[in-house]
Formats: structure tokens, C-alpha cells, sequence
């Protein structure tokens, strides 16, 4: 978000699209593929069908919008819409995680739980705000380097975003994954991955929208359109209840690794 909001006022809206795209592929292909070569992960029940649909439909009616839209972009309109269907599904998603969880898990943890999070409470709010204040200027340094980056090599901002810039806002989400795997916490693994998809183009894609708007200048967007929606089908298919390992942890490094050829051979 916050280097969707500086590339918008450094008046580089491709660099915002071409980020979203990026790291939605770059969070299943790359981050999911390496997970993968780390240890096996069981996707039976770890993600709910309403939430894969969530992640489907919104991804379709994104690449839809940027594609058949008259202007190709997102606007105040689509924005907007995409912002509301962001609060509707947290809204849904908490209400359906409260409700599921068992009272004894609920007494379980609320003496051991309540103290330490009251002692910590101080330090783990210094913490939040040390954080989000390196994360503004951390969005600020990348969105500057990839910007000059992209007119230095004459390369459409959409590339560099798709590349240079995804991947450098997918780091974070490597290095959680990566910790998840070892201690075989898969389904927050998957359940991260999906939930940042979904937030990258409902909540940053809708933000973008209502500030912009923005759109695709690239000579050929739809190779990334179509990467986006068949690594998005497929990593939907395995969420059915099949046991991910080794092999589709190399499809998946091998399936990024020709998006990311695939847009740089078709839009330089």
C-alpha cells in the first residue's frame, strides 16, 4: 500500500499495476514454489471454497476490468468496488473465524494469553510505529530506484514493477513462508498467501483506483493478464485437498520464471 501510494504521487501509476500483478504471481510462483523445495504441505481443509472463490472471481473481474474496460484502467468506480469487497469479505472472515472457535480453545489461552499481551502491549505498539514509519521509507526509497530504473532503460514502468518491484515487496512475504514451512504451519502459509493476493488487488488495486486512476501503458499487458489468472487457476486447483511437494514446487519456480520472460520479451 505504501508504495502503491508513493508510485501514484511520483506520478507512476504503472509501476502500481505492474506491482500487483508481479507479486500476486511472484507470492504463488516464487514463494510458494521455494516453500515447496523446503518441506511438502497437505492442502486439505486449510482453505475454505468460499475464499479460493473470493480469490478467483476477484482476480478474473480485476484482468476483465484492465482488459475490456473502454480506458483499460481502474477507476473511481472499480476502485470503489473493490475497496467495498475487501470490507465485505473481513467483515465475512472474521464473523466465520468467531464463530468456529471453540469455547475451550477460548479458555485455553485467555490466562496464559492475557498477561503477556498486557505486558507487551507498550513495546508491541513502538514496535508497530518503528515499523510502518521504515515501511513508508522504505516504499519511497524503492518506488524512486525503480522509477529511474525504468527511464534509464527505457523500459515500460509495468516491467519494472512486474519484476524489480514485486519482488522486492514479496521479500517479506518469502521470509514468513519460509519460517511457516519449518514449522509446519501450512495452512497460515496458504492462508497468507491467498489473503495477500486477495489484499494486493482488492485493497491496493482499489485504493489505487480512487486516488488515480491507473492504467496498463505496456505494449502487450494481456501476457501478463493470462500469466496472472492461469498460476491464480492453478494454485486454486491444488488448494482442492492435494498434497503439494518437490514437483509442484518446481512447476510453480518454472511457471514464474517464464512470466517473468514472457514480459520482458513481449514489452520491451
Amino acid at each position: 500500500l505504501f508504495t502503491s501510494i508513493s508510485a501514484l504521487r511520483s506520478n507512476a501509476p504503472g509501476l502500481v499495476l505492474g506491482n500487483i500483478i508481479g507479486s500476486n504471481i511472484a507470492n504463488i510462483g516464487l514463494i510458494l514454489g521455494i516453500s515447496l523445495l523446503i518441506g511438502n504441505i497437505n492442502t486439505n481443509g486449510t482453505v475454505s471454497l468460499s475464499q479460493r472463490i473470493c480469490l478467483g472471481v476477484i482476480t478474473c473481474i480485476f484482468c476483465g476490468i484492465l482488459h475490456f474496460h473502454p480506458q483499460k484502467e481502474i477507476g473511481l468506480f472499480s476502485g470503489s468496488t473493490f475497496l467495498l469487497f475487501i470490507f465485505l469479505y473481513l467483515v465475512l472472515i472474521s464473523r466465520n473465524a468467531l464463530s468456529t472457535k471453540s469455547k475451550s480453545d477460548r479458555k485455553d489461552h485467555q490466562v496464559s494469553d492475557s498477561k503477556g499481551e498486557a505486558g507487551n502491549l507498550p513495546f508491541s505498539i513502538v514496535m508497530l510505529a518503528l515499523a510502518t514509519v521504515m515501511l513508508w521509507m522504505g516504499s519511497e526509497s524503492l518506488v524512486y530506484g525503480a522509477k529511474n530504473v525504468a527511464e534509464i532503460a527505457g523500459v515500460p514502468e509495468e516491467l519494472i514493477g512486474f519484476t524489480l518491484l514485486a519482488l522486492g515487496t514479496s521479500l517479506p512475504e518469502l521470509s514468513a513462508s519460509i519460517s511457516l514451512v519449518r514449522k509446519q504451519r501450512t495452512a497460515m502459509l496458504l492462508g497468507n498467501i491467498l489473503g495477500s493476493n486477495l489484499f494486493n488487488i482488492a485493497l491496493i488495486g482499489g485504493v489505487a483506483g480512487v486516488i488515480g486512476p491507473v492504467g496498463n501503458q505496456s505494449p502487450s499487458p494481456w501476457v501478463d493478464y493470462l500469466s496472472l489468472l492461469l498460476i491464480t487457476a492453478l494454485f486454486l486447483y491444488w488448494l482442492k485437498g492435494k498434497v503439494l511437494g518437490k514437483t509442484q514446487g518446481v512447476i510453480l519456480l518454472l511457471l514464474y520464471l517464464g512470466a517473468c520472460i514472457a514480459t520482458w520479451v513481449f514489452n520491451t
